[in-house]
């Protein structure tokens, strides 16, 4: 047999032999297997999000620095602006409302560079606004049954009543001399009339008192006033006061005091107030969750004192 022979009849028995087809099947399925995880793994980076890519996907209408407008923005923002529908705007309003929406959507990204979250208040003010609102967008926008109202008012019947009415006499008395000031008011208890009791003690009215709500009452003489007379009846007068360099005297000349009011009366103010309610404990509610996945450090200045 010819060396050539022998070459070929040795190359055929290795390719015949099974041992070297596993291994030859195997390096041509490993060869496979990489170009395929190549190509799935090319293909996940081109079009990862966030990878630079020069198509705008079906669902928006532009991307700016891969930021999507979407369509239905696009298409609600032209409806807003033009007062008709998508339909009706010419292809020329349509391309001025996209323009302005790339135009903002610029700006908007400079703020973001410029950290106007974390410096300008303005920016932070519109950001709390925007979250709050975006929290208690299901309360605003819903409407409670009559059963949750009633309920709520039978719970919170304190806050419906009618609004109390009072005028009232502050005399004041200059000095610290509180034996005047207790003679002075059991002379008007007795009956003397404020304008002799003023003459006789050497008081004084800086401010004249018309009859007025409770809450407007209460701002001008301050709470401390206002605790002593809201429960006097008309011609009653509270213990003297010393204020500052002065003793205050109170005479009150009538009082029409709150009265419940029943559901069907009140039923719009429970309605007002329950949202209200409802609005606070939902934001209330989110906050607790923001601190508790948050760490938040203060100052050892106020640490003792800080409670959220």
């Amino acid at each position: 047999m010819t060396p050539d022979a022998a070459l070929s009849s040795s190359a055929m028995q290795r390719a015949l032999d099974p041992a070297s087809t596993s291994t030859l099947r195997a390096m041509v399925l490993c060869a496979v297997g990489a170009i395929v995880g190549l190509s799935i793994a090319g293909y996940g980076l081109f079009t990862a999000a966030g990878t630079s890519t020069r198509t705008v996907p079906p669902e928006s209408v532009a991307m700016v620095n891969q930021r999507p407008i979407l369509r239905s923005d696009f298409i609600a923002q032209t409806e807003s602006e033009l007062g008709k529908t998508f339909a009706e705007a010419t292809r020329d309003e349509r391309l001025k409302v996209l323009d302005e929406m790339v135009r903002e959507e610029l700006l908007v990204q400079r703020s973001l560079e410029l950290d106007f979250a974390e410096t300008d208040q303005d920016s932070r003010n519109a950001l709390v606004t925007a979250v709050t609102q975006q929290i208690t967008v299901g309360i605003v926008t819903s409407e409670p049954d009559e059963q949750q109202l009633m309920n709520f008012y039978e719970t919170h019947k304190e806050q419906f009543s009618s609004e109390g009415r009072m005028q009232v006499v502050d005399l004041v008395l200059a000095g610290e001399n509180m034996e005047v000031g207790r003679a002075a008011a059991n002379a008007l208890r007795s009956g003397t009339s404020v304008e002799d009791v003023m003459a006789g003690f050497g008081l004084t009215q800086p401010v004249r008192h018309d009859e007025d709500y409770y809450f407007a009452v209460k701002y001008r003489l301050g709470d401390v006033l206002f605790a002593q007379v809201e429960h006097l009846s008309a011609g009653a007068v509270n213990e003297p006061v010393r204020l500052g360099d002065a003793i205050h005297i109170v005479q009150v000349v009538s009082n029409t005091r709150p009265v419940p009011l029943a559901y069907p009366i009140a039923r719009a103010q429970v309605a007002t107030d329950f949202k209200m309610f409802e609005h606070e404990r939902s934001l209330n509610a989110t906050l607790t969750f923001l601190r508790g996945r948050s760490t938040i450090l203060i100052a050892d200045d106020y640490a003792a004192d800080y409670k959220p």
